[in-house]
């Protein structure tokens, strides 16, 4: 199941921007980890912004979750990271949908 998913991360006023380079570092390795695992299919940073965005294949909204919560971001800026996942799929899916009267005439 894919799942585009957004992360917007704020520096907690707490966080020095030391230790959030670091949680960076760690959470770069585990993102690399996760292209190579195949679970990350696409992955971007915003330019100009703490914000990435990417495309994850994983089975269930469930795994999602646990994938999410086991991140090094997640865990260790807590609040200071806000998700946003929507499932997604194939536009091609959606136009043999189209094609074969699935949405109507």
């Amino acid at each position: 199941m894919l799942f585009f998913v957004r992360f917007d991360v704020t520096q907690p006023a707490t966080v020095p921007n030391a230790d959030l380079v670091e949680t960076w570092k760690r959470e770069a390795e585990a993102a690399i980890g996760a292209i190579e695992a195949g679970a990350v299919k696409h992955l971007w940073k915003v330019a100009g912004q703490r914000v990435v965005l990417a495309v994850v294949d994983l089975p269930t909204p469930e795994d999602l979750d646990r994938a999410l919560g086991g991140l090094p971001i997640i865990r260790e800026m807590g609040s200071g990271v806000r998700t946003e996942a929507v499932p997604i799929y194939e536009y091609t899916t959606f136009a043999e949908d189209l094609m074969g009267g699935v949405h109507g005439p």
